[in-house]
């Protein structure tokens, strides 16, 4: 993947000439206008000529990086002539970016520091938080990322001295590509979608598409590779229509990636081929390097090996000669992971440590991880297996991290995303105020010329001035009507903003919900236990008695989160439910052992009347934890030494139902209308145990998800039946 930066910096550039006065104009008219400085350079000339020709070389920078540093030189030797400090400074600045894109990092650097020197001589807060963000940013290449995020910080704190928003956005943006290379991914988002919501304020598209694509990257990193592919076409759009070839080049790369991690290879190869033709006409070593990874991936997936290892070692070679950390491992992985599965074990052992020797300087859990398996495949290869189970530790290790990680980051993101939601419709509101206000001054203007015309009636012209003014209505009453166009527009978007951001609260409500009540039993009894042995009321015998139990039932906790993780997954990726057939009375049995402890507690016994060909077909995990539910439900609201019937049977040959039936407290019919409308206010147990009132809401859509249904029947004193229905399935 890549992510989008020098249109950021050049735009910076433009904005150092827009502070002296100059505005840009097209490369033609500027050539024109230092056509007499161009053809004597040992005349000497004055400012105006020079600012030109530093706006001749930002025009340059997309198309033709190397007439950028030609007119940037040209700039240093004009601006000494005259001793023209910012001119120099400037030149200096023009030239270490296009260093930066061909990957000189040494000569960029050098050069950073010399316009930066100049700007604090010259007291340019503007200019030295530029050479901040330049110098940053070839720390960001060399790997290292605290290094470029404390430079960051400082040009980040110049720009919000300075006040001007769109100079903010440009920093937050390319703080959060430092902050992805550093797999950080949740500030990553915070600064992109901080800086996207001033972009779209001041509608400036360019520097928007910048943060889309670069959302989609952190997007693609988490495997959301729809709303990835959703954020890399919204950029493609923006890019394709400005003409922009170096982010045209990135959204397709990025977009051929995510096919390829999709298996869609057909899409993916016309994309790829597009950037790389592209990234060879700019001379972009980093996307060269990249793209040659990802086609060396498509060759060996499309089963062209040779073509695959060719294209890797492409990939390798720019990688090294320009020193770009992270495509040399990712590139080494990608070697040993080819040599791996064609059984080449020595080739893939040396390829694949020198991709953990480089992940490790990099720090990134990912590329670690990816190295350590291949280390591990290849040591087992040659026999090595003890070595081999330390390598395969170590991933296990790195990959439990990673996926933690990752599923923290999507609940970020999501909140993140809500937030953006809520500021871009705001932005919205407050424009469809002003075009109100636009609105309501048209009709003032047009009440005032309805007067006028009268007026004029009176004056004895009214053959012409009412002409006219038939014909300036008639443009007013156009314009009114594109307005109300544009209103109806943005009334409807913000609509389905709100219907979503709705949806996306109401999960995680949900979500929160769940983990609170089904998580603090467990971790009570743990709490408990340790209280008990740290007070000396149990001696170490007991409690290493009570220490399977124990054990037991944080099995059972880390197996149910395991489950109700596989279902946030499903709800936050929008993938479809594992449908399968199974029988009934498993997941019963396994929910029956590890409530255990609490069936003992009140001292309630359980009644199994399950048939022998109650299968299901369902998804398991999702049935679990309504079973679970029920199962909990029951022993909270029945009395001490009770008993709690479970029964299921075959209905029509099409259908199973199942019920679980306590004899407790029982419920209203008031209170049983409401059971799976909404939450509801949970009541206390039959021995003050409490509740969130969530559980069965979140059951009822469990259920109805899976083509089924789900009801209850109870009645005060006596007791209450819980139930569902599902299909039948076939033989397991």
């Amino acid at each position: 993947m890549k992510r989008f930066l020098p249109l950021l910096i050049f735009f910076n550039l433009v904005s150092l000439a827009l502070l002296a006065g100059q505005q840009t104009s097209s490369v033609d008219s500027l050539k024109r206008l230092i056509a007499p400085a161009l053809k004597n350079t040992s005349k000497l000339s004055d400012t105006l000529a020079i600012h030109r020709i530093d706006m001749l070389a930002d025009e340059y920078f997309d198309s033709y990086p190397d007439s950028t540093v030609r007119y940037g030189l040209l700039e240093i030797k004009l601006s000494k002539q005259i001793n023209y400090l910012q001119g120099i400074a400037d030149g200096y600045t023009q030239v270490a970016t296009v260093n930066t894109f061909q990957g000189d990092y040494e000569t960029s650097a050098k050069n950073f520091n010399i316009a930066l020197n100049i700007y604090k001589q010259l007291k340019n807060n503007y200019g030295i938080s530029a050479s901040y963000i330049g110098l940053g940013r070839v720390q960001d290449y060399l790997g290292h990322y605290d290094n470029a995020i404390r430079l960051f910080d400082m040009a980040l704190a110049l720009r919000i001295k300075m006040g001007d928003e769109t100079d903010i956005a440009d920093c937050y943006n390319i703080m959060g590509i430092t902050y992805d290379n550093k797999g950080e991914f949740s500030k990553a988002l915070d600064c992109y979608f901080k800086s996207l919501i001033i972009d779209i304020k001041h509608k400036d598209n360019l520097l928007a598409a910048d943060c889309y694509n670069n959302i989609g990257t952190i997007m693609q990193q988490l495997e959301l590779y729809q709303k990835a592919l959703n954020y890399f076409n919204q950029a493609l759009g923006i890019w394709q229509q400005s003409g922009n070839k170096q982010g045209i080049s990135t959204a397709c790369q990025n977009i051929g990636e995510v096919l390829i991690a999709q298996k869609d290879y057909a899409s993916a190869i016309s994309y790829l081929n597009k950037a790389s033709n592209l990234f060879h006409e700019l001379d972009d070593k980093e996307g060269i390097s990249l793209v040659d990874y990802d086609l060396g991936l498509y060759n060996y997936y499309t089963r062209h090996t040779a073509i695959a290892i060719h294209y890797l070692n492409l990939s390798l070679q720019t990688a090294s000669q320009y020193k770009i950390k992270y495509n040399k491992a990712q590139t080494y992985t990608g070697l040993a992971l080819v040599y791996n599965l064609q059984k080449d074990y020595p080739y893939a052992y040396t390829y694949a440590v020198k991709a953990q020797q480089t992940a490790n300087n990099l720090g990134s859990l990912n590329t670690r991880a990816n190295a350590a398996l291949q280390v591990s495949i290849a040591l087992a290869g040659l026999n090595r297996f003890e070595d081999a189970y330390t390598q395969h530790q170590l991933y296990s290790v790195l990959k439990d991290s990673l996926n933690n990680n990752e599923s923290l980051h999507k609940i970020i993101s999501y909140n993140l995303e809500i937030d953006f939601l809520k500021k871009q419709k705001e932005i919205t509101d407050r424009q469809q105020k002003r075009d109100n206000v636009y609105k309501q001054k048209i009709a003032q203007q047009r009440n005032l010329n309805l007067v006028y015309v009268g007026i004029i009636v009176v004056m004895a012209i009214l053959v012409f001035v009412y002409y006219n003014e038939k014909r300036r209505q008639q443009k007013i009453n156009n314009l009114l009507a594109e307005k109300n166009k544009e209103i109806i527009v943005h009334r409807e978007n913000s609509d389905t903003q709100a219907t979503k951001l709705n949806e996306l609260n109401l999960l995680k409500d949900r979500l929160i919900a769940v983990l609170a009540h089904d998580l603090r039993a467990p971790i009570s009894t743990l709490r408990g236990l340790f209280k008990l042995l740290t007070d000396n009321s149990i001696t170490r015998e007991e409690f290493v008695e009570m220490t399977p139990r124990v054990f037991n039932t944080l099995e059972h906790t880390s197996d149910f989160l395991d489950t109700l993780l596989f279902w946030i997954n499903s709800q936050v990726d929008r993938t479809e439910t594992t449908v399968k057939s199974f029988y009934i009375d498993d997941l019963v049995n396994r929910e029956l052992i590890h409530l255990n402890d609490q069936l003992k507690h009140k001292n309630i016994s359980a009644d199994i009347k399950i048939a022998g060909d109650a299968i299901a077909l369902a998804d398991p995990n999702c049935v679990r934890i309504v079973i679970h539910n029920f199962f909990t439900n029951a022993i909270k609201f029945s009395y001490r030494g009770g008993t709690i019937e479970i029964l299921s049977h075959v209905q029509d040959k099409d259908w199973i139902i199942f019920t679980l039936k306590d004899h407790g407290v029982g419920m209203s019919d008031e209170y049983q209308e409401t059971l799976f409308k909404s939450q509801v206010v949970s009541g206390t147990g039959t021995e003050n145990e409490t509740g969130t009132g969530m559980g069965l809401f979140f059951c009822r859509d469990l259920i109805q998800n899976q083509q089924g249904k789900i009801w209850a029947k109870s009645s005060l004193g006596v007791g209450t039946e819980m139930s569902f229905l599902l299909q039948m399935g076939g033989n397991c």
